[in-house]
């Protein structure tokens, strides 16, 4: 887990020795190449991103079956050439933003901003007239990091919540850049933080597609299925008084450039009824994936909490364990 602060629970970006651990050798070396490539033309880091992301499929078991599960789920009109050419683009689009990654650590502010294109910058400005701050409706993009960096350059001061991932140095680095366009908070502490944070003025990430759990949750449709969904979006408005502002981070793979689609904010929100409060949130992702769907992190468990579950399973284990040979093929 991350470690925060003492005098407010946000992301300690401080060093540590324990990170010099030889466990953690490997990742400081990955962490070289992460920085070694972010000084390598876009150009020619695309190119090398398109000659591995084949490669890197067919090796990735795992996620590439919970990846073509959610597809078949979600574009059930795609044939199977048609999904393998969808999640090879996506893990394309993947590489080159993940091979970009360190350009937040060794570019300056106006490079980065030249690498951004935008399309409806006019709804945050209306909002930072009006002076509220804004719930950014964020759903898993590849490119979803350039985001918060994009708007602490131009002026906005942001905060969001993140669960740490296992690899040590890798939380600490990818924090310690998130850091830099705002506050970052351990989801473990909860949303109170986050809250007052919006409150003074600053403007949060909401990450709408996790999947939470079936206590935390409700399910509403997302591609035509159930989907567990946190409802906190609504209350998030009505408790801060800002508005939700539905954005799209994506990489142009044609143009090796970022771009920011940013929609109008849900209007009127929230509204009297819950459930068509959420709905109209997953709605607006479900259009938005539809318009760029190799944009998204496919790999991602969406629809792990079944809506009417039969033991402890999850939605993809069955399948994990075969490709595990936990069980066998027929059983």
């Amino acid at each position: 887990m991350a470690a925060m602060s003492s005098h407010d629970p946000v992301f300690d970006t401080s060093f540590h020795p324990r990170l010099l651990h030889p466990r953690w050798w490997g990742s400081w070396l990955a962490l070289g190449l992460l920085c070694l490539l972010a000084l390598v033309p876009h150009g020619l880091r695309d190119r090398l991103a398109n000659r591995l992301a084949p490669t890197l499929l067919r090796i990735s078991k795992k996620q590439a079956y919970i990846a073509e599960t959610n597809l078949k789920i979600c574009f059930p009109e795609l044939d199977e050439a048609g999904r393998q050419a969808l999640l090879l683009k996506s893990i394309r689009v993947g590489l080159k933003t993940f091979m970009g990654f360190a350009e937040l650590t060794l570019r300056s502010a106006a490079h980065l901003a030249s690498r951004v294109k935008v399309r409806g910058w006019e709804h945050i400005e209306a909002e930072r007239a009006a002076g509220r701050p804004v719930i950014l409706v964020v759903p898993h993009t590849w490119a979803v990091d350039m985001i918060g960096r994009y708007f602490a350059i131009r002026g906005l001061t942001m905060c969001t919540m993140m669960k740490s991932p296992k690899d040590q140095v890798f939380d600490w680095y990818i924090n310690r850049e998130r850091a830099k366009g705002g506050k970052v908070y351990e989801r473990s502490v909860g949303i109170k933080p986050a809250i007052k944070a919006i409150r003074s003025g600053a403007s949060f990430f909401y990450l709408p597609d996790q999947d939470h759990g079936r206590e935390a949750s409700i399910f509403v449709p997302f591609f035509g299925h159930p989907k567990a969904t946190l409802p906190a979006l609504p209350k998030l408005v009505k408790l801060t008084g800002a508005r939700a502002v539905p954005i799209l981070a994506c990489y142009d793979e044609e143009e090796g450039c970022y771009r920011l689609e940013i929609e109008p904010p849900f209007d009127p929100y929230p509204g009297a009824d819950l459930v068509a409060d959420v709905c109209a949130m997953n709605g607006m992702v479900e259009q938005q994936l539809r318009q760029h769907p190799e944009q998204y992190m496919w790999f991602l468990k969406i629809f792990e909490t079944m809506e009417h579950q039969q033991g402890s399973d999850g939605f993809y284990e069955e399948g994990i364990k075969r490709i595990r040979g936990d069980l066998p093929p027929g059983e």
